[in-house]
């Protein structure tokens, strides 16, 4: 049976996993829950994962021991002690199954980056649950802005989007805003009598950062229909981001001249937000090469996985 890797792309809203085989053949299709600790509890984000490597691994077609390398890009999980936590459960999983699989553990900016660019070398701009903009130059060095969480930043996220949408229909209803087509979108989602319902549905215990995200929807939507309020929500949140991936090309020279890709559910549902981004962008950054993702970051992640199979079995022939 032909070896093969797994990529994963884990968000805050979805975790999708790729099988890459050793003859170039691409099997995606596999999808689970959250795999963003700061979107769902570790623990939460931890079983997400398992039960999705058990799904690919459950496929006929796929000996479980044929899989030579697992790469994981996870949102949240920055820091080295972020990594290695996650790194031991996946050790442990690999261990406890008596599979032989090199483990990678990243962030899913750079499996984005790699998987539309093929090369390690320059700037991806993420805007999907939560935002990030990261770079990375030919000499090693690595450069981010924004990505602190949605208490902390996430400008131009899903979330940000989402959490104006949800105070933007209430100041409708207050009378500090004119009415907008949000309101009526977001009782009719929800079976709301009255738009104050939205105020025991938000605060209740269950309620975490990818449900207001999910709000993102409707702003893109009306937005599409021309409603002024929704307009202005989504144009805010671009400008914001941009203004976040300007402060990254200023970290380091080379950034002045090198690719950019966009890269996120808001950047592929919202062209007024892809079409602000780069018009806002474009007189701080002008020499930038924008482009937006080409392929699923989980490719990115197999891509990734078969550069650690390589370095592995090489590895392996220098100890014998």
């Amino acid at each position: 049976m032909l070896q093969y890797v797994i990529g994963i792309d884990g968000g805050g809203t979805k975790t999708e996993a790729l099988v890459l085989s050793e003859d170039g053949r691409v099997r995606n299709g596999f999808t689970g829950g959250a795999a963003n600790p700061r979107a769902v509890t570790f623990e939460t984000a931890s079983q997400n994962i398992a039960q999705l490597l058990d799904q690919v691994f459950a496929e006929p077609e796929l000996e479980p021991n044929s899989c030579t390398a697992v790469c994981l890009g996870l949102a949240g999980v920055d820091s080295p002690d972020e990594r290695m936590q996650m790194r031991q459960f996946i050790e442990n999983y690999r261990n406890e199954r008596g599979l032989p699989f090199a483990i990678q553990i990243t962030n899913d900016a750079q499996i984005a980056l790699t998987a539309s660019l093929g090369s390690d070398c320059g700037i991806i701009v993420i805007s999907g649950t939560g935002s990030i903009a990261y770079g990375w130059t030919p000499e090693g060095k690595a450069y981010r802005t924004g990505g602190w969480g949605h208490l902390l930043g996430d400008e131009g996220s899903g979330y940000d989007i989402g959490s104006s949408v949800l105070k933007a229909v209430m100041h409708a209803y207050d009378g500090l805003n004119p009415p907008t087509a949000l309101t009526g979108m977001i009782m009719d989602a929800y079976g709301f009598g009255a738009i104050t319902d939205l105020k025991s549905y938000i605060y209740a215990p269950h309620i975490q950062k990818s449900d207001i995200a999910k709000f993102a929807e409707f702003a893109i939507r009306a937005a599409e229909d021309r409603d002024e309020t929704a307009e202005r929500i989504i144009r805010q949140a671009a400008e914001k981001l941009a203004e976040t991936a300007a402060a990254l090309v200023r970290k380091d020279s080379w950034f002045a001249t090198c690719d950019l890709v966009t890269s996120g559910s808001i950047f592929a549902h919202s062209d007024l937000f892809a079409k602000t981004f780069a018009e806002r962008l474009k007189p701080l950054a002008p020499g930038i090469r924008l482009q937006p993702s080409s392929r699923k970051p989980a490719y990115g992640a197999a891509l990734m996985a078969r550069r650690l199979q390589t370095a592995s079995f090489f590895s392996n022939q220098e100890e014998h």
